[in-house]
């Protein structure tokens, strides 16, 4: 690999998804001729992963390394460190970047005033690769059903303030940004199992706005160990997915609207928008306990912890 600091840095967090690896890191390098480096860090994978990874290694511009099982987070926490480009897009194992995709999102976020990050629409495919649907943002496909009628924040058209009506990014394979701007900030992936993105995605957005490309640039594969499915109606995942999301969206709404321009009817808009899963008295402690400050307190960040007891009581009445 060249001395000479790559344009872009793609992060491939791997685990268990031997089976997928290495159609990601190939579709990295369709096509664009762009300069770019390829970080795969493996969490402690069990299945084919480390043979392959030997394998891969071997390609230009590609290094792999190997950790203990230590989560996305702090997977992703530490590519992040050990990129060189100007750029940095994740690429999970188990996605597909579709052709142009590191063009035109770095093409978007340097033609979008203030944007901190750039991402697309998303072309869902199966085990196979076989498309089977197209997710146009906040436009389709919505995570959850609305609970409330009336103007909402996915109205306005504004991709920064829909986020806090739903992660339409969906995933961190859909994420573009200067690394440099990233670290300068001190934003990092936080100890969540199914909303690390989303809460990364709304960090950032307290310094900028949500670039959208109007494509579909990235394939998300749709498969029976994804992490989201932990998460369904269901599962045992269920109550700590509706946990998350609430404490996701607590730690952020206040921060996120001050940004803004204002709107007439914002709040209300914001208040039809929250998802609360018909707790809304949940949602409301928790942003009472957030507070009005530009940063989260240690004290609200703390409800993270598995012991604290108001988590373990969310748990409950949230299964």
């Amino acid at each position: 690999m060249s001395r000479k600091n790559p344009r872009f840095s793609v992060l491939i967090p791997s685990f268990n998804h031997g089976e997928y690896l290495e159609a990601a890191v190939r579709s990295v390098f369709d096509r664009d001729g762009e300069a770019v480096e390829v970080l795969i860090l493996d969490d402690g994978s069990t299945d084919s992963t480390p043979e392959l990874l030997k394998r891969l290694e071997e390609l230009p511009a590609v290094r792999t390394m190997r950790q203990e099982n230590a989560g996305a987070h702090e997977t992703l926490n530490r590519l992040l460190l050990e990129a060189r480009g100007e750029y940095c897009a994740i690429l999970n194992s188990d996605d597909l970047f579709l052709p142009g995709h590191l063009r035109k999102l770095a093409a978007e976020l340097e033609r979008t005033p203030g944007a901190i990050i750039a991402a697309s629409w998303i072309r869902i495919v199966d085990e196979a690769g076989r498309e089977i649907g197209l997710k146009r943002a906040w436009k389709d496909l919505p995570p959850w059903p609305r609970s409330t009628k009336g103007p909402t924040l996915e109205d306005l058209g504004d991709p920064t303030l829909a986020l806090l009506q739903s992660n339409w990014v969906s995933t961190t394979s859909n994420m573009l940004f200067r690394r440099e701007e990233i670290l300068e900030r001190n934003l990092r992936f936080l100890p969540l199992r199914y909303c690390h993105d989303w809460d990364f995605l709304l960090q950032a957005a307290h310094f900028g706005a949500v670039a959208l490309v109007e494509e579909a640039l990235i394939a998300y594969r749709v498969h029976a160990s994804n992490t989201i499915a932990e998460g369904g109606e269901e599962s045992e995942g269920r109550a700590l997915m509706r946990w998350e999301i609430l404490w996701t969206l607590a730690r952020h709404a206040s921060t996120i609207l001050k940004r803004h321009p204002i709107v007439e009817d914002l709040r209300p808009r914001l208040l039809r928008s929250l998802a609360d899963f018909g707790r809304g008295d949940l949602l409301f402690e928790l942003l009472s306990l957030r507070g009005a400050s530009m940063e989260a307190p240690a004290s609200y960040d703390a409800l993270l912890e598995p012991g604290h007891p108001l988590r373990r009581r969310a748990l409950e009445i949230l299964g």
